[in-house]
């Protein structure tokens, strides 16, 4: 094994943070739950989420919550 490969395998993995968490906690109870419907429903496009959230001054991107749907909502 080179040393390159060495170095490479002792760095620790950064923890990707989740944005989605970090959002449900900086809203109210009922907003939140209604965040947590929308992600899970198909008929609601990202960018519909997008705009609301928008609306209360929060930014998020769509890759995001199509990578959530992709790993969190059952199919």
């Amino acid at each position: 094994m080179g040393k390159f490969l060495n170095e490479i395998r002792q760095e620790s993995p950064q923890k990707r943070r989740d944005r989605i968490s970090e959002i449900l906690q900086g809203l109210n109870d009922q907003d939140g739950k209604d965040l947590q419907e929308a992600l899970v429903d198909p008929t609601i496009t990202p960018a519909q989420i997008i705009k609301a959230l928008q609306a209360r001054g929060i930014t998020l991107h769509g890759s995001i919550i199509t990578r959530y749907r992709a790993t969190h909502v059952a199919r």
